[in-house]
């Protein structure tokens, strides 16, 4: 019960900051042209002059940048209860695992609609063939964080269940 709660919380930690990561970088998309390189992630678009924010955000990225933060918030309140229920600092009458899998299952709900999204959006993006685009590590990040989350809520539900039952009471 104890290393349940335990892994899921290191795992909850980890895809916390697998998410932030994925949120904050610029290298979603790769284009390698002829003579020239640029990235792009969900808040700027970087050439080889600079970076910069885009004049019009198409509604994709808008999607892909909602659920994200929501799922950090998901994942944050995960974290938050495996806490709780790791160091017993905080008696509730609900328990603070079966929180945790549930906020974790959330997290990695909007985590698979953002990643979705821009996957979809992205996978036939590229119209000319000079230029090759491919998914980068702040994508690959994103998918890493939801099977973290996935396990993390596993391990929370698997925590949760050694602990109902009339002896706990």
């Amino acid at each position: 019960m104890w290393a349940c709660s335990v892994g899921s919380c290191l795992l909850a930690v980890s895809s916390l900051v697998l998410l932030c990561m994925a949120l904050v970088t610029d290298y979603w998309l790769l284009a390698i042209g002829a003579n020239t390189t640029a990235h792009s992630g969900l808040w700027q678009v970087c050439l080889p002059v600079g970076c910069q924010s885009p004049a019009h955000v198409t509604g994709y990225i808008q999607a892909t940048r909602a659920f994200l933060i929501l799922a950090v918030l998901a994942t944050a309140a995960s974290v938050l209860s495996l806490l709780f229920s790791v160091t017993s600092c905080v008696r509730i009458p609900v328990s603070t695992d079966l929180l945790a899998s549930i906020a974790a299952f959330t997290a990695g709900s909007c985590t698979l609609v953002a990643m979705g999204v821009y996957t979809g959006e992205s996978w036939h993006k590229n119209q000319d063939g000079q230029i090759q685009l491919t998914f980068e590590w702040s994508f690959y990040l994103g998918w890493a964080a939801l099977l973290l989350l996935a396990l993390s809520g596993t391990f929370a539900l698997v925590a949760h269940q050694r602990q109902v039952g009339y002896e706990r009471q």
